[in-house]
């Protein structure tokens, strides 16, 4: 029963990290987005997916 838990914590620490490393990646702020993947898993993920593809439609300044 308790690998159950551990097996969870791991994932949710892998997200945190996966957030925070997509966060660098696009010029974010990687502790934030880490501590955000951490806490609310799935839900930052899709609000960085949010973010980066209004990102992606507004125009660079030149």
């Amino acid at each position: 029963m308790d690998s159950r838990y551990a097996s969870v914590g791991f994932v949710t620490f892998l997200f945190g990290i996966f957030c925070a490393y997509w966060a660098q990646t696009t010029n974010r702020n990687p502790w934030a987005w880490f501590f955000l993947g951490l806490f609310l898993g799935p839900i930052a993920g899709v609000v960085l997916l949010y973010k980066n593809s209004n990102d992606r439609r507004a125009p660079k300044a030149s």
